[in-house]
């Protein structure tokens, strides 16, 4: 990528023979393919790993639409309750419903890419999860624009469903607006933004009976630490206890240890386990680059106890700090892939896209590269303007 980002490679047979051994594990997403979608006119191929999924890109890259289209996916594939044949007609109409709630738009329409002649999207996804081998879990579907009334139309259907489930942290800070979503939300669901919607329902859960792992039981210490306390409900509200003081009213905590504490809160009841797929759109919103180290450690704490994860960012700190940590040894065994999505260069072609293990492997990135280019320019400042 011609950034001088640092990454090592242990090439020892030792380390790859850990990393074949890990490389089994099953990820919920393992491929995506899309044509004529939002901002995909053109076809797109995206194979997800089951360690860690970091989309990088800048403003209007299209890294939030890939997020959102495999998040509801995923929602929709988690359904391992559901009958094994279920009937095509239902499943099209609640994935036409996953999609428009997932993604705010009143129509199918509004999904498609515009720019394309006849309008058409198409996509295929591949799950795999536990008992449910690749091949087994296979989605493709498509839609036209102004065709509503044709609906949905599922071609492939999966044989089977997963019981993982999937988990989106949008930067929208929910645990503040808990008690409002859930009281609209079970009137008119339909109204509010699903990915909240969902995260409130999730936060709603008491803890089951499956004790928490000791490698989430960790993450969750992590989190308390971050916190310098531990996050409550009472009477239907969400407060901060820390240690000799009153619970504090979450309007008065920072919204980045909100959303920090959003996620120690799943993990507690059982929201996020292993098997999970992760969706974090940009992790670093509202933090501190101090406390960057810290948070990249428990995406590696998740990873490591079997949590797919899935983050987008434009944040070079948090990138850097993404690629010192697995590159430490006790990290390396994780699969990590980079895909770099770049805004159209006209209004007739699609986002540019581009994918690699390391971040150099993937194309220039221009908030990355503005960057760097920032940091050059102040470090050749003479000594007398820095003074």
């Amino acid at each position: 990528m011609g950034t001088n980002l640092p990454y090592t490679a242990d090439k020892s047979k030792k380390n790859l023979r850990t990393r074949a051994k890990y490389g089994k594990k099953m990820g919920m997403i393992s491929k995506l393919v899309v044509e004529g979608f939002t901002v995909f006119p053109n076809r797109e191929s995206f194979s997800f790993v089951p360690g860690i999924n970091i989309i990088v890109g800048g403003n209007d890259s299209g890294k939030s639409h890939l997020m959102k289209l495999c998040y509801a996916l995923s929602k929709w594939s988690s359904g391992g309750n559901r009958r094994e044949l279920p009937e095509v007609w239902a499943e099209e109409k609640r994935l036409r419903r996953d999609l428009l709630r997932v993604f705010g738009t009143r129509d199918l329409t509004g999904l498609t890419a515009r720019n394309r002649g006849n309008g058409a999207a198409t996509v295929h996804v591949s799950m795999q999860g536990e008992k449910v081998p690749l091949g087994t879990a296979e989605l493709a579907f498509q839609f036209r624009a102004g065709h509503e009334e044709n609906g949905l139309n599922i071609g492939t259907m999966p044989t089977r469903f997963l019981k993982e489930n999937a988990v989106f942290i949008s930067p929208r800070e929910v645990l503040s607006i808990y008690p409002c979503y859930m009281q609209a939300g079970k009137r008119y669901p339909e109204l509010l933004d699903s990915a909240s919607w969902e995260l409130c329902r999730a936060l709603e859960e008491e803890p089951g009976h499956t004790p928490v792992s000791e490698g989430l039981q960790h993450v969750i210490r992590q989190v308390e630490q971050l916190l310098n306390g531990h996050l409550l409900r009472l009477n239907g509200r969400f407060y901060l206890k820390r240690q000799a003081q009153e619970p504090l009213e979450l309007n008065l905590v920072a919204e980045g240890f909100k959303r920090i504490g959003t996620m120690g809160l799943l993990i507690g009841n059982g929201t996020i386990r292993p098997g999970t797929s992760l969706f974090w759109d940009e992790p670093e919103m509202n933090l501190n680059t101090t406390h960057l180290p810290l948070l990249v450690n428990m995406m590696m704490g998740l990873s490591r106890a079997g949590v797919q994860i899935m983050l987008t960012t434009h944040s070079l700190f948090l990138l850097r700090e993404l690629i010192i940590q697995l590159a430490e040894r006790r990290n390396q065994h994780l699969s990590r892939r980079f895909f770099g999505m770049q805004p159209p260069c006209t209004s007739q072609s699609g986002v540019r896209t581009s994918v690699g293990n390391t971040l150099e492997e993937i194309d220039h990135i221009d908030s990355l590269e503005a960057e760097m280019e920032q940091a050059d320019r102040y470090l050749n400042m003479s000594p007398q303007l820095l003074d």
